[in-house]
């Protein structure tokens, strides 16, 4: 599930698949200005593909237990976009993010991560 959505909506752009792996009441607890919903992650992967148009996310490690899904990825990609109101660097980010996720009825319906943002990745 997470592979699928890193791969095909983050980094292939293909965000109808956020309506089939999300919870239509999603709730990104550690983004509190980001909207519930599909809409809200929607965006944010624009905001990030539009930012950093090469951003690659890979996954570290994997842990299920229950309904907890658990990742720690590692994100890298050129500031050639605004992003979150800042103009292009062409910078290079890279950051390690620990990212929680609970699911309900196979969807993902929370999420909570830590680590720092992208513009403080440089």
């Amino acid at each position: 599930m997470l592979r699928l959505l890193f791969e095909e909506a983050l980094h292939r752009g293909n965000l109808a698949l956020i309506e089939t792996l999300f919870s239509p009441d999603f709730i990104d607890h550690s983004t509190p200005h980001q909207p519930p919903g599909y809409a809200g992650v929607q965006d944010y992967f624009r905001e990030i593909r539009t930012g950093f148009p090469d951003i690659q996310v890979i996954l570290e490690d994997v842990i299920t237990e229950g309904d907890t899904v658990v990742a720690r990825t590692l994100w890298r990609g050129t500031h050639l976009g605004t992003y979150q109101g800042s103009p292009a660097t062409g910078k290079t980010a890279s950051r390690s993010l620990i990212q929680i996720f609970r699911l309900v009825d196979g969807l993902i319906r929370e999420e909570w991560n830590e680590g720092r943002g992208l513009l403080e990745a440089f």
